[in-house]
């Protein structure tokens, strides 16, 4: 079956985006829909527009894993054409909290996607398709094609590999997809770029929905070039980004170590020994070469590989296409005592290929590592074992022995392996069922805030104040002055960059992204994109509320209200009670919030969402 799209000429930039595309994998039947100029220009696409579909769309209580569940990839108004904006983000219920969730991914695959389907700011996947399939976008040709030879037998690597075409790209699901393991990713570029976060890939395999195959010609864009160039020599030069060109995520390892965020031995301690196992220097000898994504001069990515050095490791052959990255290093490494290069680079490369979020996966492990200490589950692991956690990745992905009950995150492992066991459940560092990233907040309670009122679960990504207070800045990290008003302009900042479907690297301010959009049919001021952002968050909000989640779920794991064991200038560090909800009241009193955290009347009404409010949530007055 194979469908024309409306609108998919290729050669010029279009003046506006402004179709969707609505795939209905029950019924293999394909159709085109126009995206009102109001959704557009109030919610731009990516977070905004994602979160708006699911509030019109899906009814509360839905079973993330059931074929009512929508997954849209979307695309950003500027996703190919400037520079840094190689990406795509999905939108879903997540499966793995019941949250809302939106997670991104980079590389290459995202352009050429939007190449193919250059008038179109995304794809809606309903229902489930009997048999495996995958969606081919070939130029604006759509079809749905049989993927059975390739389900349960291709990873995500080798999925992609069967596509191998310099014009082409690929996002797939790997065996923890296929598995519905509730953290599988959706990978892209051959396992190198990921939509990591809050199961994304789960939701795919519950679809039946093996890959995204893409293919389009690159448009003549050229009025954008004296822009294009312009933005390009500033990520080139400009000092906000030299961190990302000079060395990556993988810088951070030292920055975190020095003031005591590093999470280490299953979050009781914020330090490792020696770091220098596992800083950026210690991966020296396996860098081959930086990497970036498409139109892209930052370059932040690492290509390692240690066949042929003479660093001694648990694998010494082991190589990733991407990465490893600070989260990874952190959870995977440090997280679980794995100082041994080589051990994170294999533990990163088996999950790339297998599909599986890095973040949940390390805290998956170190939970794992300690309940078997600790004598909670019976099964043969230490602090620092990479061999045996390398087994228990493959383990985890396609379900077998104790990887069942993994593959349900910390908490669905504790409630399954250790009913009787509190301190178990304890061990299960998370928010809102979603694992914590590599920042331990008693080093900085700006992040214990920020982790606490993210959307999606435990999530550096929506808000990162400890790059202004413990990491460099003038707020005091041990106080609480301050915080709350940074971690609401943070997200709401990042609301707005989620539904532009831009990256956190490259550097596009609210008057820049004003500019640019112009270029595309967009009438927005600064003013106008800063409302976007907040009402992207606030509209994240409604349906959190909706699907159960209140104030008690903006809290923090009771592990970090425990003293920091060796932080540096964080030991002896913890998260009290008072501090914690003098930094939540202000945080709900600048967003407009009532003290159960439900949007009021007149912020509703100041942001125009009155026809999202559902039925559910009682708005407070």
């Amino acid at each position: 079956m194979a469908t024309r799209t409306d609108g998919a000429a290729t050669g010029s930039v279009p003046s506006e985006m402004r179709h969707l595309l609505r795939v209905d994998l029950s019924e293999r039947t394909v159709e085109t829909e126009e995206i009102p100029e109001s959704y557009r220009n109030a919610f731009v696409s990516g977070k905004g527009l994602g979160a708006a579909m699911l509030l019109n769309e899906l009814p509360p209580g839905t079973d993330p894993l059931s074929p009512e569940n929508p997954l849209f990839f979307a695309f950003g108004p500027l996703t190919g054409h400037a520079p840094g904006t190689s990406r795509y983000g999905v939108v879903t219920k997540s499966p793995l909290t019941g949250a809302f969730v939106d997670s991104y991914s980079g590389g290459h695959f995202p352009s050429m996607f939007r190449f193919a389907m250059p008038s179109y700011l995304g794809v809606v996947f309903e229902g489930s398709a009997d048999e495996p399939v995958l969606l081919r976008v070939d130029d604006g040709e759509v079809s749905i094609e049989d993927a059975d030879h390739l389900w349960g037998s291709h990873d995500a690597r080798e999925t992609a590999r069967e596509f191998a075409d310099r014009n082409t790209k690929v996002a797939a699901i790997g065996p923890a997809g296929e598995n519905r393991v509730r953290f599988a990713t959706i990978s892209s570029d051959e396992a190198s770029h990921h939509a990591g976060r809050g199961g994304v890939g789960a939701v795919m395999g519950s679809k039946n929905l093996k890959a995204v195959v893409a293919s389009g010609t690159k448009p003549d864009d050229g009025e954008l070039q004296d822009l294009r160039i312009d933005h390009m020599r500033r990520l080139g030069n400009d000092a906000e980004v030299e961190w990302a060109r000079e060395g990556g995520t993988q810088l951070i390892v030292d920055w975190t170590q020095e003031v005591g965020a590093l999470p280490s031995h299953n979050w009781t301690e914020g330090t490792i020994d020696d770091v220098e196992t596992l800083n950026i220097d210690a991966f020296e000898p396996g860098h081959r070469r930086p990497d970036s994504c498409y139109n892209c001069p930052v370059a932040c990515g690492h290509v390692t590989d240690f066949a042929g050095t003479d660093v001694d490791g648990a694998f010494p052959d082991a190589s990733v296409a991407w990465g490893p990255e600070y989260e990874t290093i952190g959870m995977m490494g440090a997280n679980t005592d794995v100082t041994d290069v080589t051990g994170v680079t294999e533990l990163a490369d088996r999950a790339d290929r297998l599909g599986m979020d890095t973040i949940t996966l390390g805290n998956v492990l170190s939970w794992l590592m300690e309940a078997s200490e600790r004598g909670f589950v019976e099964f043969d692991i230490e602090f620092g074992d990479a061999e045996t956690a390398a087994r228990v990745v493959e383990q985890v992905a396609h379900r077998e022995g104790i990887g069942d009950a993994l593959a349900e995150g910390t908490v669905g492992a504790a409630e399954r392996l250790c009913p009787d066991a509190p301190e178990a459940r304890e061990a299960a560092v998370e928010v809102k069922g979603m694992e914590l990233p590599a920042y331990d907040p008693r080093a900085s309670l700006s992040m214990a805030l920020a982790y606490a009122t993210s959307d999606r679960g435990g999530c550096h990504q929506r808000a990162f104040p400890i790059g202004s207070d413990a990491l460099g800045g003038e707020r005091d990290p041990f106080d609480t002055e301050g915080h709350a008003a940074t971690v609401v302009a943070e997200q709401n900042e990042s609301a707005l960059s989620f539904s532009m479907v831009a990256c956190d690297f490259t550097a596009y301010n609210y008057e820049r992204v004003a500019e640019w959009l112009r270029e595309f049919g967009y009438d927005l001021t600064v003013d106008d994109l800063e409302t976007v952002g907040e009402r992207a968050w606030t509209m994240t909000r409604l349906f959190n509320l909706r699907e159960g989640f209140g104030r008690e779920d903006d809290s923090l794991p009771e592990r970090l209200t425990r003293p920091l064991e060796s932080g540096g200038p964080a030991d002896g560090n913890r998260v009290t009670e008072t501090e914690f909800e003098t930094m939540l009241e202000e945080y709900y009193d600048i967003r407009g919030w009532t003290d159960e955290g439900v949007p009021e009347a007149e912020t509703i009404d100041r942001l125009e969402l009155e026809a999202f409010v559902p039925d559910e949530v009682e708005i407070g007055r």
